[in-house]
């Protein structure tokens, strides 16, 4: 059974710093989408294993709109 990210999904709020200047960082979605072209259209079950994290976790990028630092954040899938 496959898990649903709750930050992709609308289910919850994931709030991250900057550590550069403390402001919000920007959640800019899966870094699997950003592999190539066509990652986006790929299944999840297929590129979730790219990152190395396994099937029950999300991987997001935020970057703070000031600075440009980006950060990964691991999220745990739901399962409902």
């Amino acid at each position: 059974m496959d898990g649903l990210c709750p930050l992709c999904n609308g289910l919850m709020e994931y709030r991250k710093k900057c550590s550069k200047c403390g402001l919000d960082m920007e959640d800019k979605g899966r870094m699997q989408d950003y592999l190539d072209n066509y990652s986006p259209y790929l299944n999840y079950s297929i590129t979730d294993m790219v990152d190395g994290e396994g099937p029950n976790v999300c991987k997001h990028i935020f970057v703070c709109p000031i600075c440009g630092i980006s950060s990964s954040v691991n999220i745990d899938k739901t399962f409902i």
